[in-house]
């Protein structure tokens, strides 16, 4: 049986030292086949006929997967409004840098940014209560819907403000991490995290959308954690904490819970010469209105 346990998400300063740990070792949110692949998916905007492009970013952190997009967009649209939608302050306020960095070099000239520091949940309530009704003609969401109170009463909610011929855009883990999400879940649970991937979100949306024009797209990652198993090494338990996503895993959960998933993690795991390589494959799906 599942028990609460406060997970990394509740401490953002150490949930990005951990997450450094995981990039130093080669995890990344940037790479040429997610370029091509955000290219290939923001090229079906079908949105030309336009004064301007609307685009609504959920849980951005510092931007790095945006700029590719914003990239994208200002070259293609004559006007682009950006609505930043991040509850971490910190991480939105370098956002902001990136973007006065840009205007200095004088790129994005034709981008409105809006930037919010706030909930999803808090965004669509405000919304309900103002009685919005101005749409999106893009919504996307990267890595984030693990961190929604209710991921798929809310990725519905954001499907419903797309303007006609609108694109939400998910990103998710899946395959040999979604599979570790999955088991990791029957052992602790936290309100503020959802230990799944992208099969179940994809699932559950078309569940509730049944007439969803969808398509998707998947890459396989890997990245090295042999200090994972090295206990009394600093980059392998802040990699171990990550992955679990609770902070000092070895010495917050009992040794029997420790064991068991990090077998989970071993077994999702494949050998490179020397290095052991953790399976973070990362699934896009396209829902068009």
């Amino acid at each position: 049986m599942a028990v609460e346990i406060k997970t990394l998400i509740h401490y953002p300063d150490l949930y990005f030292k951990k997450y450094a740990a995981v990039i130093k070792n080669g995890f990344t949110m940037k790479d040429d086949e997610k370029t091509r692949d955000l290219t290939e998916s923001f090229e079906m905007i079908s949105c030309d006929d336009k004064s301007e492009l609307r685009i609504l970013a959920i849980g951005t952190g510092q931007g790095l997967v945006d700029e590719v997009i914003i990239d994208l967009v200002s070259a293609r649209f004559k006007a682009v409004v950006y609505v930043v939608v991040e509850p971490a302050e910190a991480e939105l306020q370098k956002f902001k840098d990136m973007v006065s960095v840009k205007a200095g070099q004088d790129q994005w000239k034709n981008v409105t940014f809006k930037f919010l520091c706030t909930t999803i949940e808090e965004f669509l309530d405000t919304r309900t209560k103002a009685k919005t009704t101005e749409g999106f003609d893009v919504v996307h969401t990267i890595h984030s819907p693990y961190h929604f109170t209710d991921p798929h009463g809310s990725l519905v909610e954001l499907y419903g403000i797309l303007d006609k011929g609108g694109m939400l855009f998910v990103m998710l883990v899946a395959g040999p991490w979604e599979r570790t999400n999955v088991k990791i879940g029957e052992y602790y649970f936290d309100p503020k995290v959802h230990f799944f991937g992208m099969s179940a979100v994809r699932e559950k949306f078309l569940e509730q959308i049944k007439d969803a024009k969808i398509m998707t797209k998947f890459r396989a990652k890997r990245f090295r954690i042999n200090e994972c198993f090295q206990e009394d090494s600093e980059d392998g338990n802040d990699m171990l904490d990550f992955i679990a996503q609770i902070p000092d895993f070895r010495k917050t959960v009992s040794k029997e819970v420790a064991d068991a998933i990090i077998n989970i993690i071993k077994e999702n795991c494949v050998k490179s010469g020397d290095d052991i390589m953790f399976g973070v494959d990362e699934e896009d799906m396209l829902a068009f209105k």
